[in-house]
């Protein structure tokens, strides 16, 4: 189903970036459930044939390359010198609420939609969740923590549902601070810190 690069297009990049606008604009307008290739192809000024050229008429993958198409690389936690780092570095990199309010959604409708759901989690989740993993190896790596790689996955597993559902369930808009207290109260003391020094800060 998935491709493994862009679709090969005649489209220029500048046609392609305001087609996968016109997706996403579409997503946060209607919801995936009544997103169509129809409504994309007027919206984009384009032929229904020629998206279903490139995406074979499958909304999943119309919707992952929208989404993944020249993103911003994943932060890179594994290179940070320490956990302190590694969560302040988290703490600024917030999503946007038009980014939340549409993974949300995306998350809803994944729960109806088998293939939606896998391109999920193999385009978007995954690489996250790895990325956070990575960071807690690394200070395994370094002697800060004691080695638990499942409970470093698990933690990764926690930070992105926190990000994902923390604002509706508080009703309170996700910031800097909230994810600071996320790392404080949850996710350090859920770590074994092999020197008592670490960590208290």
């Amino acid at each position: 189903m998935q491709q493994d690069s862009p679709p090969r297009s005649r489209m220029s990049p500048e046609r392609l970036a305001e087609l996968f606008e016109a997706v996403r604009a579409l997503l946060l307008e209607a919801g995936y459930e009544r997103f169509t290739f129809d409504a994309v192809a007027a919206r984009a000024r384009t032929s229904k044939a020629t998206l279903y050229r490139h995406w074979g008429g499958s909304k999943a993958d119309l919707v992952m390359a929208a989404l993944t198409y020249q993103g911003p690389a994943l932060p890179d936690y594994a290179a940070a010198t320490s956990l302190d780092e590694v969560f302040a570095q988290m703490a600024r990199d917030g999503a946007s609420a038009s980014d939340l309010r549409l993974g949300f959604m995306l998350l809803h409708a994944a729960a109806t939609d088998p293939d939606l759901g896998t391109a999920l989690r193999r385009e978007i989740i995954a690489p996250i969740v790895d990325a956070l993993a990575a960071g807690f190896e690394a200070a395994a790596d370094r002697g800060e923590v004691v080695r638990d790689s499942p409970l470093f996955r698990r933690l990764a597993h926690l930070i992105l549902a926190d990000l994902a559902f923390s604002p509706l369930i508080s009703g309170r808009e996700e910031n800097a601070a909230s994810r600071q207290e996320l790392f404080r109260t949850i996710v350090r003391p859920a770590l074994t810190f092999t020197d008592p020094s670490r960590g208290l800060s």
